[in-house]
């Protein structure tokens, strides 16, 4: 057969034959996606969604863009340019950064079609496993399919029991542990690193079986190193995670000694907690120690709601008086003033809405990102009228803006961007425009753990203190990393 077809007449030799049938088979595959991706749009009436050419006109690789991206990171505003190009192109838009596609949303239909509806579309690890697996290789963030679903139910299973888990006792030591950095007669401190110690200390606690004691004054030489390097380890994530293909134009020699450190130390701790918890009588493997080690890391590297939604309540609460007054009536009126029990905890309703509101205006997860696993669609968005669905190409990224979604949705009432508890009188945290857990499947595994805490120690502060003192000179400046901070702190007083 080679031999016939490389006859004289064409002049082809074997090899010039075998690429020619190389380059026609990617052809006919490439034509072949192509219609199946022009069918699909076809049948769900498909039409382009607004896109940023009138800007980016000759970029055709993406790069202005992408400076221009890592331009806001820099100079932490990304979240109002976001915003801004929300509001000049409408709730969804496209764009190109160094030669991807890129569909930017933060529109609640089209955010709960990624999330949930067509949840098994998209997957999350090709982006976020060469940004984790340094530090945590099998654990959650670097995973999809069956390995995700695997340790997603391990990871659920350890948090079923909030009952068990939660030690209301333990809660009330990390809080008078809090008590003692906030100074007397409503002097200045920041507040926000204060609840970010409390956070890091509760979750160690949780995942460790020990403390790291952040708020303790006399901290170990080996926690603080611990504390050191997880904290560099997440915020290089998410520069590298910014920085995109860039990322490999930085040195990771400092990331990878922090990764290899910070890894060490969790599986010494998890060995020990877990010796102790089958008191010596169980020999652990290595793989159960390594998986076990993953487990408390994911824990450890996830976004710190508590931490986040603290300092953004605080910032805001310093503001409005009228809300500090009411809260602590609430609280006062409907259990006293003794450390919440168990059953009371449910009935706390005015310090719920206050802690949705905050998660609202101050989530934990501002931008997240999904990449199509195949060619599918997004149900709004397109055509003149920006209600079209959009059809998404294999390998298309989409990222999604809770920020956005929480400050521009109308779903949220007037004046969207005020700090306004009352707000949550009608609406519920089940709504698919609120986010800050995300929802589907992927949903924080956590949340309900967060919200208990969170309700607690809420409780307790506003037991203890009834006035908030406003310290902030400046406005909240944007500091992304593992958790959403303000990089000018949360100055406040509390007597």
């Amino acid at each position: 057969m080679m031999q016939s077809l490389a006859s004289p007449g064409l002049n082809l030799s074997p090899t010039s034959i075998l690429i020619l049938i190389s380059i026609t088979t990617i052809i006919f595959i490439l034509l072949r996606k192509h219609h199946q991706a022009q069918a699909l749009s076809r049948l769900h009436n498909c039409a382009p969604a607004p896109n940023e050419n009138d800007r980016f006109r000759y970029d055709f690789l993406g790069l202005f863009k992408a400076l221009e991206l890592a331009y806001h990171f820099r100079q932490k505003t990304s979240l109002p340019y976001t915003n801004a190009l929300f509001l000049r192109y409408g709730e969804t838009y496209t764009s190109h950064v160094l030669t991807f596609r890129l569909t930017f949303t933060c529109n609640a239909e089209n955010t709960k079609r990624i999330l949930s509806t067509a949840f098994s579309d998209f997957d999350s690890s090709p982006l976020r496993k060469p940004l984790f697996e340094p530090i945590t290789p099998h654990g959650i963030f670097t995973l999809d399919g069956a390995g995700w679903k695997k340790s997603r139910e391990q990871l659920r299973t350890r948090l079923a029991n909030l009952r068990k888990i939660i030690d209301l006792k333990l809660c009330e030591q990390h809080f008078q542990a809090f008590l003692k950095h906030v100074p007397p007669a409503g002097q200045l401190f920041d507040i926000q690193a204060c609840a970010f110690a409390l956070s890091l200390d509760m979750q160690t606690r949780f995942s460790l079986g020990e403390s790291v004691d952040a708020l303790s004054f006399t901290q170990s030489p080996e926690k603080n190193q611990f504390l050191d390097d997880l904290l560099f380890v997440k915020e290089r994530i998410v520069q590298d995670g910014f920085r995109g293909p860039l990322r490999h134009l930085f040195s990771k020699r400092r990331f990878l000694q922090s990764c290899r450190r910070a890894r060490q130390y969790v599986i010494d701790h998890v060995t020990r907690d877990m010796e102790r918890r089958s008191s010596g009588k169980e020999k652990h493997t290595d793989e159960e120690i390594a998986q076990s080690a993953d487990q408390a890391l994911s824990i450890l590297l996830a976004n710190d709601s508590m931490s986040t939604t603290l300092s953004g309540l605080f910032y805001c609460l310093a503001q409005d008086k009228r809300v500090v007054k009411k809260l602590r009536a609430s609280i006062i009126d409907t259990i006293g003033l003794d450390p919440p029990t168990w059953s009371q905890l449910g009935s706390l309703h005015y310090v719920r809405w206050v802690l949705q509101e905050a998660m609202r205006l101050y989530p934990p997860v501002v931008l997240n990102a999904r990449i199509a696993n195949k060619p599918t669609t997004l149900p709004t968005g397109g055509g003149p009228s920006l209600t079209s669905p959009i059809l998404i190409q294999k390998n298309e990224i989409i990222v999604f803006s809770t920020w956005a979604r929480h400050r521009l949705g109308t779903d949220f009432g007037p004046l969207p961007e005020t700090f306004s508890p009352e707000r949550w009188q009608s609406l519920s945290a089940d709504m698919i425009g609120f986010i800050p857990f995300n929802k589907g499947p992927r949903v924080c595994p956590g949340q309900h753990y967060a919200t208990i805490v969170l309700t607690y120690l809420v409780t307790r502060m506003f037991q203890t203190f009834e006035k908030v003192e406003d310290y902030n000179v400046l406005p909240w400046e944007e500091r992304i990393s593992m958790t959403f901070e303000n990089g000018n702190g949360v100055l406040v007083g509390l007597s």
